[in-house]
């Protein structure tokens, strides 16, 4: 299984949103606050308890659950302790790096950067810009356009969304798991989904792809993984670079793609200006 894309992670992403875009007078705002700021109780919470601790009902905490896309409330508590047991573990780096960083903490910034320095040399000699401006092409073309991402590739779609909306392109960037699947009506023959993962594991992408290929839109996928396939989508856009394996968030693999972004960006400006 992959370190970087697991559902029950996303999750927490998913409850941040909430918080982050909502109204204070949102019922679903107060929920995902109060869950945040109870986090280690929640697995071991009954419905009733947590609709007290919310000022609400039973009901309302059920279609909360429901709308975070998980069948039931003993799902959605089973997430989040999965999400709370892999956090446990968050940074685990090598005893000598570790020993390395108590004699002098320099030690981890000069280990950060440099790999970040490695990686995006990695991911900028595997660009050709044949193939950027092949996808510039896509979005050009495309009437609509859907980034779909988990976790830290949802922020940067957000980002790469404002961007884009300045070259006159407005993109739906799809920033809630529950959206993706409510949104997936939106899209349609003339669209172009273009979705954002590190890992590109087998199982989440394969069920996310078909789904989404229910609406015959074409499918572009931007990852790292240099072996993953699926004869459904239309163009698999790989890039190399390195992933940090001292964290469960994706650190190199992250600032990899917000690179990517930005170069379509950029390059996007520069052929479609008006």
């Amino acid at each position: 299984m992959s370190i970087h894309d697991y559902n029950e992670v996303d999750i927490l992403y998913t409850l941040m949103s909430y918080v982050n875009v909502s109204s204070p007078q949102d019922m679903y705002y107060s929920i995902a606050h109060t869950i945040l700021t109870h986090i280690d109780q929640i697995p071991s919470i009954s419905i009733n308890d947590l609709a007290d601790l919310c000022y609400t009902s039973p009901a309302t905490i059920s279609r909360f659950c429901k709308d975070m896309n998980c069948k039931s409330f003993v799902n959605f508590k089973n997430e989040i302790a999965i999400a709370l047991e892999i956090a446990r573990n968050e940074i685990h780096l090598s005893p000598s790096d570790n020993q390395n960083i108590l004699e002098d903490a320099e030690y981890l910034k000069n280990k950060m950067y440099q790999e970040a320095i490695e990686s995006l040399s990695l991911v900028q000699n595997s660009i050709s810009m044949s193939d950027i401006d092949r996808i510039c092409a896509m979005i050009y073309e495309a009437k609509k356009v859907h980034m779909l991402g988990y976790q830290f590739n949802k922020i940067i779609s957000n980002d790469f969304q404002m961007k884009m909306l300045k070259h006159r392109k407005f993109i739906y960037a799809f920033v809630e798991r529950g959206d993706e699947i409510q949104r997936l009506d939106m899209i349609d023959e003339s669209s172009l989904v273009i979705i954002i993962t590190v890992r590109a594991r087998e199982q989440l992408m394969n069920a996310l792809i078909n789904k989404v290929k229910e609406h015959h839109p074409k499918i572009l996928l931007l990852t790292m993984n240099q072996t993953y396939q699926n004869e459904d989508i239309d163009w698999i856009y790989r890039i190399d670079g390195t992933e940090s394996q001292y964290s469960e968030s994706s650190l190199q693999g992250t600032m990899n793609f917000l690179s990517l972004l930005n170069l379509i960006y950029v390059r996007y400006g520069l052929l479609y200006r008006e």
